[in-house]
């Protein structure tokens, strides 16, 4: 750690230390002010832990996916550097390190997991490197923040490319716009999803964010619906 992440580290973690005693948690700031002393401040810290780091991301369950992750992975005997407190943008992510540091910049733990917000999935992988992310699903209450559903997916997608050599990348198959992210170039997937008809219904009861499909455009048939455009799908066309 060179003389300019010492200052960033002291200065992070004295906000960190400040902000507790005032009783106001501090989340944010910390990371905000050590980035500008040290721009490659996370990038130093999110390379040492051993078991590399997990990116969490998606439109809805990254806390509840994170969390349950969390108690697996702490089960196991994992220490981790985890923004519990849900700051997924990146001055949250790096004031999780920061309080998971020491004052010399040693990041104490075996491994990281991050819940990270869809359009900062690109510059955070891009810094933190992740061996491995998760990616829950896609609806449309975010565009009030993203625009069109499409620019979140490629929020998404450009940050798995960033992904470590080799990492891979989990997707939920029932949702068509987040297995679709398996095809991109460079993205090794896997897929998670349901099995189990008897808990869906034959008609979709809320509205589809996906109806189409990505490769030539026909109208998706579903065998079953789990919620909204979550279920058992197919292309009749290609």
């Amino acid at each position: 750690m060179n003389l300019r992440g010492l200052a960033a580290i002291w200065l992070g973690k004295g906000v960190v230390t400040a902000t507790r005693l005032s009783g106001r948690g501090g989340t944010t700031l910390p990371g905000r002010l050590a980035r500008r002393l040290d721009p490659n401040l996370l990038r130093r810290l999110a390379a040492q832990p051993k078991g590399g780091v997990i990116a969490v991301t998606g439109t809805n369950g990254k806390t509840t996916t994170a969390k349950l992750l969390s108690a697996i992975l702490e089960a196991d005997g994992q220490r981790l550097t985890h923004n519990r407190a849900g700051a997924n943008l990146i001055t949250g992510l790096t004031t999780a390190f920061l309080q998971n540091a020491t004052w010399t910049g040693r990041v104490r733990g075996t491994a990281g997991l991050m819940e990270i917000d869809e359009a900062t999935m690109p510059q955070a992988c891009k810094e933190i490197r992740p061996k491995a992310a998760i990616v829950t699903n896609f609806f449309r209450d975010q565009l009030d923040r993203y625009g069109e559903l499409e620019h979140t997916v490629n929020f998404v997608g450009r940050g798995l490319e960033q992904l470590a050599k080799g990492a891979k990348a989990a997707l939920n198959a029932d949702d068509p716009n987040c297995a679709r992210l398996g095809m991109r170039d460079g993205v090794l997937p896997f897929y998670y999803g349901i099995e189990a008809d008897g808990i869906g219904t034959q008609e979709m009861n809320q509205t589809s964010d996906a109806k189409h499909c990505v490769r030539c455009g026909a109208p998706y048939d579903y065998a079953v619906y789990y919620y909204a455009h979550l279920g058992r799908y197919a292309c009749p066309s290609c």
